[in-house]
């Protein structure tokens, strides 16, 4: 039997501010997860194609934006002809994240010289 082999990992730096250092340190201790594996786990969940994060946030600011549109106080109207839901619903849509649709490749095979 073979150990199963690691793919080969990529030198990164990146600065955080100290109160996400610090909840990412008390994290990792808690969980016994080292603090590099949870950033490579959190950019997978951020740029993965379909990213179950990004359905869950874009759909938590949607359900915030069917609240705002249902609400009787906001359809009032100003000067300009908006209502107060679409104006509130113009900003939350700013909020919105895109998905990455890009399907995951293997690499291509380096072909020998």
């Amino acid at each position: 039997m073979t150990p199963s082999k690691k793919p080969p990992l990529k030198p990164f730096m990146a600065y955080i501010e100290e109160d996400q250092y610090a909840r990412m340190r008390k994290f990792s201790t808690k969980s016994r997860v080292p603090m590099s594996h949870l950033i490579r786990e959190a950019i997978d969940m951020r740029i993965a194609p379909n990213a179950p994060y990004v359905d869950g946030y874009n759909a938590g600011l949607q359900k915030a934006m069917a609240v705002v549109s249902g609400n009787k106080a906001a359809e009032m109207r100003f000067p300009s002809g908006k209502s107060f839901a679409e104006l509130i619903n113009a900003d939350l849509e700013t909020a919105l994240m895109e998905k990455n649709d890009e399907v995951e490749r293997s690499p291509e095979p380096v072909s020998g010289m």
